[in-house]
């Protein structure tokens, strides 16, 4: 080959190696024109398997199902990879380096957890890399995290206000898991309580998978509580139901924690929840009909016939939309910082499920409110309105069912 036209080669190669290094390095990690791929390490095994089951297989992917076959946003299908750590902290690092390294995603979706997901925390944000509506409630804060539900430190606060104010109860008491999960609750009631001239009256504690609660039980038993706050997962709470009705408690009102006030846990009672009080977040995912809500449950009997809908997959379906929404004001030209300020545009989101959603440059936190509920005939029926804190005081407003 002559010199003249190795040279011309030689230059066509070069300007092509450089257009494909900076179509590279000018291209957003997980995003491609036809796909947007995020990530999850969620419990689909363990302690929470049925959680994260429904949360991931029957709320999150049927949801991007939904939006798939409709195109996708912006022309992008959706993928979400997911793998399982069974509520174990260290497999929830070891996953999420391997979604983040491996896998390449654009944005860590609705895990699970409070302890896996604290683990997490440094590396995400050591890489840059958004973590969107954790399925946890600790108030996390920065630039690259919304966070999902009202935050156990919040919920305790409504809560033990309303028990207080609302129901004239003076002899509280709480048994909680012993991990971030239960002392997010335990901290705040103890400060909550002290601020009203008052204290936890008994206080017991359970080691995560602890199978024998009848101990904590029986030093319960003989505190002559009006209320017993139940701050574990649905298989233990269960056992504290089964418990409290095998000693004969008739004056004591348990009331589950949010993560606990869903139909799984009042199977797992074996019929033994009637009465049972506790926080929601959510319409009823069964009965109500509210058109968001009947489009809910459509969606998911498309995708999953015969599957029973409830607040697990509700979360799920309900945060993939949010996430949705935002991919959606962000347009095409897609990349983490776009969205982060396409999602913190959005005010007064009427989502028709929950209260609207607002977020800003310094507040990520998507809810902050919730509504009482009592068990009744193996169903949560509300007992209150929306209830928030405004300036420390209690507030209700109507659900609008």
């Amino acid at each position: 080959m002559c010199p003249k036209k190795t040279s011309r080669l030689f230059a066509l190669l070069l300007t092509l190696l450089l257009v494909g290094i900076y179509a590279g390095a000018s291209a957003e990690v997980g995003v491609s024109d036809t796909s947007v791929v995020v990530g999850c390490s969620n419990s689909l095994s363990g302690p929470l398997a049925f959680t994260g089951t429904e949360l991931i297989k029957f709320g999150t992917e049927l949801y991007f199902n939904h939006i798939n076959e409709k195109g996708g946003i912006h022309g992008r299908k959706l993928t979400l990879k997911t793998y399982d750590d069974a509520y174990d902290p260290t497999k929830a690092v070891s996953n999420t380096k391997k979604l983040v390294m491996q896998d390449g995603v654009f944005c860590i979706l609705s895990p699970q957890g409070s302890s896996p997901i604290f683990a997490t925390l440094e590396y995400l944000e050591q890489e840059k890399v958004p973590l969107i509506f954790p399925f946890q409630g600790s108030p996390l804060q920065g630039k690259t995290i919304f966070t999902s539900f009202t935050s156990y430190p919040k919920e305790t606060e409504i809560v033990l206000h309303w028990l207080v104010e609302k129901k004239g109860f003076k002899r509280i008491g709480m048994i909680y898991q012993d991990d971030k999960y239960g002392h997010l609750y335990r901290d705040q009631a103890l400060e909550t309580l002290k601020s009203m001239g008052m204290e936890l009256v008994a206080l017991e504690s359970v080691k995560r998978g602890a199978i024998d609660l009848s101990a904590q039980m029986a030093k319960l038993g003989q505190a002559n509580l009006d209320a017993l706050c139940v701050v574990l997962v649905p298989g233990p709470a269960a056992m504290v139901i089964k418990e409290a009705k095998k000693a004969g408690w008739t004056n004591t009102k348990l009331v589950a924690s949010g993560p606990v006030t869903d139909e799984k846990f009042i199977v797992l009672a074996g019929g033994e929840s009637d009465g049972v009080w506790g926080f929601s977040l959510w319409p009823d995912p069964v009965h109500s009909q509210r058109p968001a809500m009947v489009e809910y449950r459509k969606i998911l009997e498309k995708y999953a016939p015969g599957h029973a809908a409830n607040r697990y997959s509700l979360f799920g379906y309900f945060y993939a939309k949010a996430f949705c929404e935002a991919l959606q004001r962000a347009g095409k030209d897609l990349t983490r910082e776009s969205m982060i300020k396409a999602a913190e545009g959005i005010q007064n989101w009427e989502n028709g499920i929950i209260t609207p959603v607002s977020f800003s440059e310094t507040d990520h936190a998507a809810q902050e409110d919730g509504f009482m509920v009592e068990v009744k005939g193996n169903v949560f029926k509300p007992i209150s309105g929306w209830l928030s804190l405004e300036k420390g005081k209690l507030t209700e407003r109507p659900l609008g069912e």
